[in-house]
C-alpha cells in the first residue's frame, strides 16, 4: 500500500511566468496551477472552500455594489449588469432581511477588535505569495511575505503591533520547516497555515505528533496485518485454484472413461445384434430350406399316390366289369344248353 503523500508545494503555471515576464500587471491566481490528490481531505476541503470563498466573494460584490445606493427602492431600480432582474431582487431582499443585517453587523464588530490589519485587501496571502514568488524569486523569505501584507506601498506598516510581530519574528532567527514557519509567523486560521493554501495543514502540536506517532503505528501495523491477510488470501486462491484445476482433469478423465465404456457398450450391442441377425437368418434359410424340401418331396409324393389310386380304381373298375361281362355272358350261354 502506498503512504499518504505529505503536503507539497507547487510551482506556478508555466503561463504565469509568460504573463509576468510580459509585464502583465495582475497577480497570478493560485488556482492558474491545479495539483489536487482526492485522497487527502486537505485537496477535498480546498476545493470546497474555493467554491464557499468565490459564492461569497460575489456575495461581497454584491453587496457593496447595494450599498452605493440609499435605499432598497433605488437599488432595484438599477439592477447589477452581472445579475438579472430576478437575482437582484432576491439579493436586495437578503441584504435588507433581519438575519443578513444582524451578521454584518457582527461581522463589523469583530473587524473591530483586530489589533493587525493587512493591506493586501480582498488579496489572499498565497496571491500575494505568487506575486512575489514572479517577481523577486522562487524562494520566498515567510518574514518579508508577512511584511509585504502588513505595510502599504510606501512601506508604512499597518499598525504598531504588525510591526512588532516582525521585529520579534526578525530577532528571534529561528530555523524551522517551510510550514512551520508559515504557521508560527503567520499563524495558523482554521486549520491552515496562511500563506500556503488550504491544502497545507500546520505542523501538530507534542501531544499530537504523539498521537500521530500512535496512529502512524497502528496504520503500520494495520498495512502489516492487510499484507498478511492477503499474502493468505492469495495462497488460498492459489490452493483453491490449484484443487480446481485437479477436480476438473479428474472430471475430464472420468467423462473419458464413461465415453469410452460407452462405446465399449455399444459396439458390443451391435456386434451381438449382427451375430444375433446373423443366427436368425441361418436359422430362416435353413427353414426354408426345409419347407421347400418337404413341399419338394410332397409334390413328389402326390402324384404317385394319384397314379396308384387311379391304378387301383380302375383295376376295381375293370374287375367289376369284367366279373358283370362274364355273369352276362354265363348267364347267356349258360342258359342256352339247358
Amino acid at each position: 500500500m502506498s503512504s499518504i503523500p505529505s503536503p507539497t508545494l507547487s510551482a506556478p503555471s508555466p503561463r504565469v511566468n509568460e504573463g509576468m515576464s510580459q509585464g502583465t500587471p495582475a497577480c497570478p491566481s493560485s488556482c492558474d496551477h491545479f495539483d489536487l490528490d482526492y485522497t487527502r481531505q486537505e485537496d477535498v476541503r480546498t476545493v470546497v472552500e474555493t467554491m464557499m470563498t468565490a459564492h461569497q466573494t460575489y456575495h461581497n460584490r454584491m453587496h457593496a455594489y447595494f450599498k452605493k445606493f440609499p435605499s432598497k427602492e433605488a437599488a432595484l431600480l438599477k439592477p447589477h449588469p452581472d445579475t438579472t432582474k430576478e437575482q437582484w431582487k432576491e439579493l436586495c431582499d437578503l441584504f435588507t432581511s433581519e438575519a443578513f443585517m444582524k451578521q454584518s453587523e457582527q461581522n463589523k464588530k469583530n473587524r473591530s477588535k483586530l489589533t493587525v490589519n493587512h493591506a493586501a485587501g480582498s488579496r489572499s496571502f498565497q496571491c500575494t505569495r505568487a506575486c512575489m514568488k514572479n517577481q523577486e524569486s522562487s524562494n520566498i523569505n515567510p518574514v518579508e511575505l508577512y511584511k509585504k501584507n502588513y505595510t502599504n506601498k510606501d512601506g508604512i506598516w499597518t499598525s504598531e503591533g504588525a510591526r512588532e510581530i516582525y521585529r520579534q519574528c526578525d530577532l528571534e532567527g529561528k530555523t524551522y520547516t517551510e510550514i512551520e514557519v508559515y504557521s508560527e509567523i503567520l499563524g495558523k486560521k482554521s486549520g491552515y497555515v496562511r500563506g500556503l493554501g488550504r491544502a497545507v495543514k500546520p505542523p501538530p502540536s507534542s501531544t499530537l505528533t504523539t498521537q500521530s506517532s500512535d496512529l502512524q503505528h497502528q496504520l503500520a501495523k494495520a498495512r502489516d496485518e492487510i499484507e498478511a491477510m492477503r499474502v493468505a488470501r492469495e495462497k488460498d486462491l492459489q490452493e483453491f485454484a490449484k484443487k480446481q484445476a485437479e477436480m476438473e482433469a479428474t472430471l475430464r478423465d472420468h467423462r473419458e472413461e464413461q465415453w469410452v465404456e460407452q462405446e465399449r457398450i455399444r459396439l458390443e450391442q451391435e456386434e451381438r445384434m449382427k451375430m444375433e441377425q446373423e443366427h436368425m437368418r441361418v436359422e430362416h434359410d435353413e427353414r426354408m430350406q426345409k419347407e421347400q424340401e418337404h413341399m419338394r418331396k410332397e409334390q413328389e409324393r402326390l402324384p404317385v399316390e394319384i397314379s396308384k389310386k387311379l391304378e387301383k380304381k380302375m383295376s376295381s373298375v375293370m374287375e367289376k366289369k369284367m366279373n358283370d361281362m362274364s355273369k352276362r355272358l354265363f348267364s347267356q350261354f349258360g342258359g342256352s344248353k339247358k
